[in-house]
């Protein structure tokens, strides 16, 4: 895979503080990458140097094979896009105008015809920006980061207040910039739309990254057990329940934990059979990027 970004050893204080602590990421072309960490962890300094919008204390940052020394080079930024957690226009310009205002910045823009479409805005061409709604708002903001081209497209938050139709807008716009080749560097407080969107996920905390693998991996080294939880149709006697091993009782509510959900499967269902016992209601609940966002980070508030 072609590696388009590498981060080494990145450091960063204020003052006494010392947000970051040493660094390491690797960005490849064509992957959504997502970067975690509760408030205060160093998420936000870490894209805003990446961004160009902060300087580095300390370490190495490689752009498409180029190390970078103090203030981003303009050929670097002419091959990211960037997109604020909160973007603002001015009401009395156009759809069109804003993007049209976007790509003069850029000596190769895409025409904003081309761009209005690819962020699925035509009909709002013609439209004042105080007339957007939401998500609408949110596409404009993309389609911005957009009109050079990148490589690389920096989100941050970009579905933070969306009704669940604009997020799933905004989430197939970013399901379609990898389809064309593009690499996304995704910021998100969301959980689901880290595990549903992203290849490889990065967790920053106090200043480290203390994980780095496929969503799926990081649930299975770090989300827990699977629970399967059912109910009886009748409560069975307490030598039946016995029989099962680590279950949990609550009432007529039955909960087991399990690292092998087919065998305890199995073994329930035998158990059902066998003391004529009838299972109702059954579900299972599987670990998630949030278990492992908590297990890593801790559960304790933050501000």
């Amino acid at each position: 895979m072609e590696k388009v970004l590498e981060v080494r050893n990145l450091k960063k204080r204020y003052g006494r503080f010392e947000a970051l602590k040493g660094i390491d990421i690797d960005l490849y072309k064509g992957e959504i990458f997502g970067f975690l960490g509760p408030n205060g962890a160093g998420k936000t300094t870490t894209v805003e140097i990446l961004e160009g919008l902060r300087k580095a204390g300390e370490g190495e940052i490689t752009f498409f094979g180029h190390k970078i020394h103090g203030q981003t080079p303009s050929f670097v930024k002419e091959r990211i896009g960037v997109v604020l957690q909160e973007t603002r226009f001015l009401d009395h310009l156009k759809v069109k105008e804003v993007i049209e205002l976007f790509a003069s910045f850029f000596k190769n823009a895409k025409s904003p015809e081309e761009i209005i479409k690819m962020v699925q805005i035509e009909e709002k061409a013609e439209d004042f920006t105080d007339n957007l709604s939401g998500g609408q708002r949110q596409r404009l903001a993309i389609a911005t980061a957009l009109v050079n081209d990148p490589d690389i497209i920096f989100l941050d938050e970009p579905t933070v207040g969306l009704d669940p139709q604009s997020r799933e807008s905004v989430w197939q716009l970013v399901r379609d910039l990898k389809k064309s080749g593009k690499t996304v560097f995704l910021t998100t407080h969301y959980m689901e739309e880290a595990q549903t969107l992203c290849d490889r996920i990065s967790i920053i905390d106090r200043g480290r990254i203390v994980a780095s693998d496929t969503p799926k991996n990081l649930i299975r080294k770090y989300g827990g057990k699977s629970e399967i939880d059912f109910m009886c149709a009748e409560l069975p006697s307490k030598s039946i329940i016995e029989e099962l091993r680590s279950v949990d009782v609550v009432d007529d509510h039955f909960r087991i934990e399990t690292d092998d959900i087919t065998t305890t499967l199995e073994g329930l269902v035998e158990w059902s059979k066998r003391n004529s016992v009838k299972i109702t209601d059954i579900s299972l609940v599987e670990p998630t990027l949030e278990d492992v966002f908590l297990t890593l980070t801790g559960r304790g508030l933050r501000d």
